[in-house]
């Protein structure tokens, strides 16, 4: 039986005149075991070999919105289906391709499926080779729930997946950041129906088209047992990126009900990814999200275009994966109270712990100063020297700047470039018209103003946070132009998620 229950929250939203409850819940739900559909795809395990395959050699992704099992109000049911899912399935439809595509039409000849009377237009075929069902529901207290309902009889590919939307949390809104937050959560749903769930991860297959076998460990994990995956490319994906060359694999979060540990990145280890469990604000699309995909033996990603930037312990070796998490040990982790820049770089917010952080303390990022919130000004110390808004260009930079006299260390949303390279580079910061120059790690003053800015390393800093990239990759609707989207005709903002 294939089952999989994915429940998110939402994190809080702090904007002027908008307010999002923190409330999370995983849990387990009962589904009808998965159909396995026969269809005609380009699948021969005794025959298949992709290996040395360009991306471009493999067919497209096609994906497809179902929507008859909406039931909120009309402007709930229009959001969704017009504004929400659209963007989702156009993201994976560019981000993927599919290395067993169906031929044709999809077709469901089942009376029924996840659930549910099958709709006739999936008894008929469609031209897909992913079906998402979409449905509301107003009584539940979760965000959202996933199931795969059907795979495919020779590849084992999910085929059709089904999520349950809760309108008690999920709103139509025009918003663009309460938009980025129903649409990541979205997205992490998706991603689990397609193959990261634990549930799915025996049909994994090989790059000959065979089962995958012996992928599936454990280790040990600050006293607890957790879940490894070693797989490729993800486990030599994960030993570049932390330098650990004996890394076992991706460790899966070690806590929570059956929904959430197993199937999601341990949350100490990869801290701002968008597969772990209990989604918080600014998550990234990351490299390892799109190799455990590939590593499903299904896809193949386009890492260039859109896999975002995670700085998240990279480098820091074998200790920070599995040793002590103090403050003092790595940078990552943090003590006190005073406001600091999240990882991202995207804005400030508080040193704290959660329930998937294993006591680990981390900066959780914050709505009020998020660099991307037009109205974080109401928040600011020395507003007019800061920039606000998803197309200002601003990152978060921390320090005691103040009018008179220095103050607390805080967080400022400041226009910046970076220019030079190797021991040459620096960091332009734009204080209110001035050009603050970071040469190297360390404090710089401002004329006229009290305090300082903390300079971050410029090679460290301009190869990492602040490299200019285009937020998922515009969604598979524009074009990454020196770190803008250029949006095709139709579509809008930072990411190209909005229609025009």
């Amino acid at each position: 039986m294939v089952k999989l229950s994915a429940i998110l929250l939402l994190g809080v939203l702090a904007i002027k005149g908008l307010a999002f409850e923190h409330k999370c819940t995983h849990d387990s739900q009962d589904f009808q075991e998965p159909d396995l559909i026969d269809v005609e795809e380009d699948f021969n395990p005794n025959g298949n070999d992709h290996s040395g395959r360009t991306l471009a050699s493999y067919s497209n992704f096609r994906t497809y919105g179902y929507y008859g099992l909406l039931s909120g109000t009309s402007s709930v049911n229009s959001y969704v289906k017009n504004q929400l899912i659209p963007p989702i399935l156009d993201y994976f439809a560019g981000a993927l391709k599919v290395k067993y595509p169906v031929s044709g039409s999809l077709k469901v000849s089942t009376s029924s499926i996840c659930s549910r009377t099958t709709p006739s237009v999936l008894k008929s075929g469609v031209n897909a080779d992913f079906v998402f069902m979409v449905e509301t529901d107003s009584s539940s207290d979760y965000v959202a729930s996933t199931v795969s309902c059907s795979l495919a009889s020779g590849s084992k590919r999910p085929l059709v997946g089904k999520t349950v939307i809760s309108t008690h949390y999920v709103k139509s809104t025009s918003d663009p950041l309460l938009h980025e937050k129903q649409m990541i959560c979205i997205m992490h749903e998706v991603i689990h129906a397609l193959g990261f769930s634990k549930s799915l991860y025996s049909h994994w297959l090989t790059s000959s088209g065979k089962t995958l076998t012996g992928h599936i460990t454990s280790a040990t994990l600050d006293g607890a047992t957790a879940t490894v995956i070693n797989a490729e490319p993800l486990t030599s994906r994960l030993r570049a990126h932390f330098g650990c060359s004996s890394l076992k694999g991706a460790y899966m979060e070690n806590s929570g009900s059956s929904g959430t540990a197993g199937s999601h990145f341990e949350r100490r280890q990869f801290a701002y990814e968008i597969m772990t469990s209990g989604l918080i604000s600014q998550m990234a699309t990351s490299e390892f999200t799109l190799a455990i995909l590939e590593s499903t033996g299904w896809y193949v990603p386009d890492y260039a275009a859109y896999a975002e930037p995670f700085a998240w312990g990279q480098g820091q070796g074998c200790g920070f994966l599995t040793g002590s998490c103090s403050s003092n040990s790595y940078s990552e982790f943090c003590s006190g109270s005073a406001r600091s820049c999240v990882m991202t770089g995207r804005g400030g917010g508080s040193c704290t712990t959660d329930t998937r952080s294993d006591n680990c303390k981390w900066i959780h990022p914050s709505d009020s100063y998020d660099c991307d919130n037009d109205n974080a000004d109401s928040y600011a110390r020395l507003p007019s020297l800061q920039s606000f808004g998803r197309t200002s260009g601003a990152k978060c930079f921390s320090g005691t700047l103040n009018s008179k006299s220095a103050g607390s260390q805080t967080t400022f949303c400041f226009k910046y470039t970076c220019s030079g390279s190797g021991s040459g580079s620096q960091v332009n910061i734009n204080v209110g018209g001035k050009t603050v120059v970071c040469s190297k790690k360390g404090n710089v003053s401002v004329s006229g103003y009290a305090g300082v800015i903390n300079c971050p390393d410029p090679v460290e800093y301009c190869s990492t946070i602040g490299k200019k990239t285009c937020a998922r990759g515009c969604m598979g609707r524009g074009e990454c132009n020196n770190g803008m989207c250029v949006c095709n005709k139709g579509y809008k903002g930072k990411d190209c998620a909005l229609n025009a």
